[in-house]
Parts: C-alpha cells; structure tokens; sequence
C-alpha cells in the first residue's frame, strides 16, 4: 500500500502539527515511506524532504493537506 506508514500515523500527525515541524517529525512524516529509506541513513536529506520540510515550516503546506493528497 503507497504511504502506508504516514496512513497508519495520519490522525496523530493531525493532532500533533508542530511535531511535524521538528526534525524527527519531519522524517517521520515524510521520509519513511520513501523507497530510499534507511534507518541508518536519517542524516541525509534529499531534494523532496528539504522542499516539503520548507512547505511545512514555512506554513504552505499543512500536514493535514499532505494526508488529505494521499487519501484520495
């Protein structure tokens, strides 16, 4: 299932949003699906975290946006 790491966890990240504004938040909510992945890797940040990261900090995107794209 695409995304099923971020569906199993979608109603905490609604009810924590700034925990998704933190670096382990932002990890959590936007790296651990990614085929890329690795455990031992979470230092590394490519392309997609470091835009959606910024989308999310900066308030453009909303955790609950994001959920709502893969939900449908």
């Amino acid at each position: 299932m695409a995304f099923s790491h971020l569906k199993s966890k979608a109603a905490y990240f609604k009810e924590h949003p700034d925990y998704c504004k933190t670096k382990e938040g932002i990890i959590d909510l936007v790296c651990r699906d990614c085929d890329f992945w690795k455990e031992d890797k979470r230092d590394y940040e490519c392309g997609a975290r470091t835009l959606l990261s910024t989308l999310i900090l900066k308030d453009v995107l909303s955790v609950e946006e994001i959920i709502r794209a893969i939900s449908e």
